[in-house]
């Protein structure tokens, strides 16, 4: 499974409240954070949030570059987890 940097800044630039992207079946998806104690998202492994990426520095506005970077170390940790 492989994030990119794109997915990574549809994330910062969504308009759902306290985005975060999962991973659901084999998919990413945006989802509202209180959305993941519904049943269409039980089970769904969270990626990474917003909050969390704005923690590090990076907003919608970053360059390319380190978007890619940051998707690359989230990626990284999914597929050692096995997702």
């Amino acid at each position: 499974m492989t994030v990119k940097g794109s997915d990574l800044r549809e994330l910062l630039a969504s308009s759902t409240p306290d985005p975060t992207l999962v991973l659901v079946e084999g998919g990413l998806h945006i989802v509202q954070v209180d959305d993941l104690d519904t049943d269409a998202y039980r089970g769904a492994l969270l990626l990474v949030s917003r909050q969390e990426l704005l923690a590090r520095g990076v907003d919608e506005n970053s360059p390319d570059e380190v978007l890619e970077q940051q998707a690359a170390a989230v990626s990284t940790a999914v597929n050692q987890l096995g997702g």
